[in-house]
């Protein structure tokens, strides 16, 4: 027997997993998964918000003023943003519901049914929006190109494109960031 007993010392000297200590561990990363969502959302909800005062207040202030092309593409430009902000506050108070303490499937069939909600904001109901948004840009540029020099509204085209590409990729990217935190929460749950 003697020939067992640097295998017992082996075994004797690995560390030994306590399941209380992996659970402790789910939970963690739960915790700071549902963190970081909660702390990305409100970035996305503070972009959207923010531009969509200042076009409402650009509306208030000039558009109603406009003609038809130009009160459409703000009114477009406006409901694509207000659509987003209510999709946005929507998935918001879903978020609140996942809470990592409930019974494990339960938060896993809540953390489930936020993924599809938001695989369907991001791949279905974004690139509505972005579209609506785009056609009243077009609106907005095509009503105030003949009341504007041709520099300025050279300058007004690619600020305006330009902003409507970084708006697409700035809300692409915080949605990249949010799937990789879901499928980590997603994980957490398997593991757990």
């Amino acid at each position: 027997m003697e020939n067992l007993d640097p295998l017992q010392l082996i075994y004797n000297s690995q560390v030994k997993k306590s399941p209380i200590l992996q659970a402790d561990q789910v939970l963690n990363s739960a915790k700071s998964a549902l963190k970081k969502l909660k702390k990305d959302q409100y970035w996305t909800l503070g972009i959207l918000s923010t531009t969509l005062l200042v076009l409402a207040l650009f509306f208030y202030e000039i558009g109603q003023f406009g003609d038809w092309k130009l009160i459409t593409g703000l009114s477009l430009m406006l409901g694509s943003l207000g659509v987003r902000v209510f999709l946005e506050l929507g998935s918001r108070l879903q978020l609140r519901h996942l809470q990592p303490h409930q019974a494990t499937v339960v938060f896993v069939e809540k953390v489930r049914t936020y993924y599809k909600n938001r695989k369907r904001i991001q791949f279905v109901l974004t690139p509505i929006a972005y579209l609506v948004y785009g056609v009243g840009l077009i609106f907005f540029l095509v009503a105030i190109q003949p009341h504007l020099s041709s520099t300025f509204f050279a300058y007004c085209l690619i600020t305006g494109l330009g902003f409507w590409l970084g708006f697409i990729w700035v809300i692409r990217k915080s949605y990249q960031k949010e799937r990789e935190t879901l499928d980590i929460l997603g994980k957490v749950n398997r593991d757990g």
